[in-house]
């Protein structure tokens, strides 16, 4: 046995060794992404200068490797310095090309060059895929050297967090068996403690990984040693320190990685799999990927194709943001069925608190899913009306979220600690929400000031008909027309001239007489209007009604240069009116082309080179609102002006996190949120067309 200093996967300190020759394409590039607990990625535009980290950055380091015959090992992925090995090589990256679904590396090793494409199968048209918890590394050398092999290391750092605020186990187990034709390696925490967390910024800690190839090795720190010295796979799997890999050799291979959560949601007391595991197991999952890659890659590429010849009329960096946000949007969400076997679509809100099926985060994130899957949007909005059926929720608008993921336990924002069963809220890391939705009642614990609720009302009732219009199904509306009509009289009631409350984008606070609201509260009665003669009642009332607000709207800006904040704020302030756009998109004409005209004019007037502020109180940018916004003209040169300062950002922030939504304008540093489900907005200036083919 070879003795050696023992391998030093956790380097701490802080370096930057990134490169500066190689073209920066986005923030941070995704690996591996299903989910928010399956969501890797890479910090750095050169793979093997750093270690790939989960979307909240912790460290999970992962090695690829090339061994050639000569016994040379090169090393493509991960930070080679934590690898104690004399003939290790740093692969030198020639070029990363970022699409819709994969993110592909070309690095040369001495005279070989070889590619490397990691591909996340998200097509947001197919629930299975999307479901189906499995992502894969392929690879191609230009030479055909059989005896050349790929290979793909794992830490047990992958099963678990390092959060000093959480119980740490570390302890781990792993196994290699065979899987069919090819073999497969699993590694997870000895303690199983299921759904143990609903933490913000850490991931899950129960559940298996599995690394499948032609071969696969349960082994130790000291195993990995050995193999980069000699090449051989006697592993002796006896250290803490555990590592699964799978190996490929050849001219081409690919190597998937696999996650089985085991319990993936708590729906309302309901323990679920992800859709797909619901019917099958995660060999099931893994054997299809591999039984299945060339069918599978062929659909993600005809729909990345097609996507960029339609981002291409729009700007010549549109295609640049469009791919920066698919991925990274639909693998913010898990998928699962609920008892009636219709799919439920769960957001995680990512750095901003870690709510679950937020609405005023679905809402955003529309675009993508109305023109890719509309059932997709209603799998947003069903834990939403099921909640609202429920005796806590007492209230004459509509709930926030439904929990903190992954648990959908009721509405959790602006919950309190007073009332007669507050004192059981969680109030610590590591502690876990209570079960809202059993209350029989609402005694205080939900704080009526930290709702939003003409903003959510709005929200469900723009959804429900933009899901209509899309699809032509008018069910999801009709189960629910009870709570709608109730609140859509809260629009008509409070708003025009909305009290003093909450939206969307509520790090600005609590403010009255929002005139954005005021917009969206036009658009909501709108809608309302059209679900209503759609579904063969009379909606004249709230047609009235929405063209009445709207009026009062316009003839408020008639001699103005825009819109202001507020109904009565400074003239010369300013915020965008992006809940304009679905006025638009859904032809309610209750808005004229002359006010968003001038509204966009004013905007690019007041743009920063990383985008158009949200507001004039502070230089921030919202990504997503961004495009919606550029949505509202109708000119191509005005559109351009709008979406290449958010081109600008993803190649330029300092921040070198996932596609981050809010973030200062002037700087382009990330203020708070990243990796949220939000940027499936930018989709935003395809909907009219999309809407135009259904």
């Amino acid at each position: 046995m070879i003795e050696r200093k023992h391998i030093s996967l956790y380097n701490e300190s802080v370096k930057d060794k990134r490169s500066s020759c190689m073209e920066r394409k986005l923030p941070a590039y995704p690996i591996f992404v299903k989910d928010p607990n399956f969501s890797f990625w890479s910090t750095s535009d050169v793979l093997n200068d750093t270690d790939i980290t989960s979307w909240y950055g912790e460290k999970k380091p992962m090695y690829g490797l090339l061994r050639l015959p000569d016994g040379e090992v090169w090393c493509f992925m991960g930070d080679i310095d934590n690898i104690d090995g004399k003939n290790v090589k740093k692969a030198k990256q020639k070029e990363v090309i970022v699409s819709s679904f994969a993110t592909t590396y070309i690095f040369e090793a001495g005279s070989v060059e070889f590619t490397v494409k990691f591909v996340s199968p998200l097509p947001p048209d197919d629930v299975e895929r999307i479901s189906e918890p499995v992502c894969y590394m392929s690879y191609s050398l230009n030479k055909d050297i059989e005896a050349a092999e790929v290979s793909l290391f794992i830490s047990r750092r992958i099963a678990y967090d390092s959060n000093p605020k959480l119980p740490v186990n570390d302890t781990c187990r792993n196994y290699a068996y065979n899987v069919g034709k090819d073999r497969a390696a699993f590694i997870g925490l000895k303690r199983q403690l299921y759904l143990s967390n609903n933490e913000d910024w850490a991931g899950a800690d129960w559940g298996y990984w599995y690394v499948c190839g032609k071969d696969a090795a349960a082994l130790d720190c000291y195993d990995f040693e050995r193999y980069i010295l000699t090449g051989k796979k006697d592993f002796s799997n006896v250290d803490e320190e555990k590592f699964i890999a799978a190996f490929e050799t050849g001219k081409e291979g690919f190597i998937t990685l696999a996650y089985d959560s085991i319990v993936a949601i708590d729906y309302f007391g309901d323990f679920k799999k992800t859709l797909y595991l619901e019917n099958h197991t995660i060999i099931d999952a893994i054997k299809d990927v591999r039984e299945n890659k060339d069918k599978i890659e062929a659909r993600l590429d005809e729909i990345d194709e097609k996507l960029k010849i339609k981002a291409d009329k729009i700007s010549p960096d549109y295609y640049d943001i469009l791919a920066a946000s698919l991925r990274q949007s639909v693998a913010a969400h898990t998928a699962i069925a609920d008892n009636d076997k219709k799919v439920v679509f769960l957001s995680k809100e990512n750095g901003s608190n870690g709510c679950i099926g937020t609405l005023d985060v679905s809402y955003p994130s529309m675009p993508l899913y109305l023109i890719y899957n509309t059932e997709l949007v209603k799998g947003m909005l069903r834990p939403i009306l099921k909640f609202a059926r429920m005796p806590i929720w007492k209230f004459d608008f509509t709930p926030h979220d439904v929990g903190a993921y992954p648990f959908c336990c009721g509405n959790v924002y602006g919950a309190v600690e007073t009332g007669k069963y507050g004192s059981i809220i969680k109030n610590k890391c590591g502690e876990l929400q209570p079960q809202y939705y059993l209350f029989p009642e609402n005694n205080g614990e939900i704080d009526e000031d930290m709702q939003m609720p003409v903003e959510e009302c709005a929200n469900m009732l723009i959804m429900l008909y933009a899901c209509y219009a899309f699809d032509g199904d008018i069910t999801l509306y009709a189960d629910n027309a009870d709570l709608c009509e109730k609140w859509v009289r809260y629009l008509v009631k409070y708003g025009l001239k909305p009290a003093n409350q909450l939206c969307s984008d509520d790090f600005a606070g609590h403010f009255a007489n929002n005139l954005n609201l005021a917009i969206k509260a036009a658009v909501g009665i709108g809608c309302y209007a059209k679900l209503l003669e759609e579904s063969g009642s009379n909606g004249k009332e709230f047609e009235k009604t929405a063209k009445e607000f709207a009026t009062e709207i316009e003839n408020f800006s008639e001699n103005l240069t825009h819109l202001p904040l507020t109904w009565d704020g400074k003239k010369e302030g300013f915020g965008i009116k992006y809940n304009l756009l679905f006025d638009k998109v859904l032809d309610l004409n209750l808005f004229s082309r002359n006010l968003r005209e001038k509204e966009t004019d004013f905007y690019i007037e007041k743009s920063l080179p990383f985008g158009i502020p949200f507001f004039d109180i502070k230089n921030y940018v919202k990504s997503d609102w961004a495009i919606w916004v550029a949505a509202l003209t109708d000119d191509p040169e005005k559109r351009k002006k709008m979406t290449a300062p958010i081109a600008n950002f993803l190649k330029n922030s300092p921040s070198r996190v996932p596609f981050c939504d809010w973030y200062m304008g002037d700087t382009g540093e990330k203020l708070f949120s990243q990796a949220r489900s939000v940027v499936g907005g930018c989709f935003a200036l395809l909907l009219a067309d999309a809407l135009k083919e259904k």
